[in-house]
């Protein structure tokens, strides 16, 4: 498999594991979904855009900023 199929298969990797997520009536954000087509293009590695996506989860910024009641 050459680097750019492999590249083609990891994308629609990404795009399959966002519509199961749909599926399940999640929302993927789409920074979540930019960090995880960086790492199936091999731009970052797949533990950096888990420590980033944990990081984002840690501090509230993937739900954003809500009032509570």
């Amino acid at each position: 498999m050459t680097r750019e199929q492999q590249i083609d298969y990891n994308l629609k990797a990404v795009a399959n594991a966002v519509a199961q997520q749909s599926l399940e009536g999640l929302q993927v954000p789409f920074d979540v979904i930019e960090e995880m087509k960086k790492a199936a293009r091999g731009e970052i590695k797949i533990e950096e855009g888990i420590r980033n996506t944990v990081r984002r989860f840690t501090h509230g910024e993937v739900r954003g900023e809500r009032q509570l009641p």
